[in-house]
């Protein structure tokens, strides 16, 4: 390759390297039925039900599923959504057919450990599939909130009975030391 032919190679892939891409579109509509939950510490399983839609002319292929957390400690269990006593279709039909939705159903369950700290957790899930069945692009992606509350305490009834008894004593003692005066 000649120096000329070397500058032009450059240059192509100068320009192809900074031209402006389009920012892609979730093929289908997925949309969590609840995206930010809110659950008491101890919770140890939180589910996300949610509607899948078709807008596109062609048949999509849902063939997979990816997850992310912001904590190690809670994870994805995807078997709502690709176990084998999942309801979820493997395919949506073209859009204005029947079969282009589904849903609501179970889409997938947070797991959390039952001495999680209270706080928020994020996440994302995505479907992965295409227009056949060896495809597995990013065609649909949620976020999910859970917000993990501390668990109230309430005192037992012998609790509330010794305070109350307590307080009943103080009120008598305070009664007689006003009667002496």
């Amino acid at each position: 390759m000649n120096g000329k032919n070397l500058i032009l190679l450059a240059a192509v892939l100068l320009v192809a390297a900074v031209w402006p891409r389009p920012s892609r579109a979730d093929t289908i509509d997925l949309t969590l039925v609840q995206a930010t939950q809110t659950v008491v510490q101890g919770t140890t399983v939180v589910g996300f039900d949610a509607t899948v839609s078709n807008p596109t002319a062609v048949t999509e292929f849902l063939n997979s599923d990816g997850s992310t957390t912001n904590s190690a400690l809670v994870t994805v269990d995807d078997s709502p959504f690709t176990g084998l006593s999942s309801v979820w279709p493997l395919t949506l039909a073209p859009s204005g057919q029947s079969g282009d939705s589904f849903g609501p159903a179970l889409l997938f369950n947070l797991d959390l450990p039952a001495n999680l700290a209270p706080g928020t957790y994020t996440g994302s899930f995505s479907i992965l599939g295409g227009t056949d069945s060896a495809t597995f692009d990013d065609i649909a992606d949620v976020n999910f909130t859970v917000d993990v509350t501390s668990a109230a305490v309430t005192p037992d009834p012998a609790t509330l009975l010794l305070l109350g008894s307590g307080l009943a004593g103080l009120g008598l003692l305070r009664n007689k030391k006003k009667a002496a005066s």
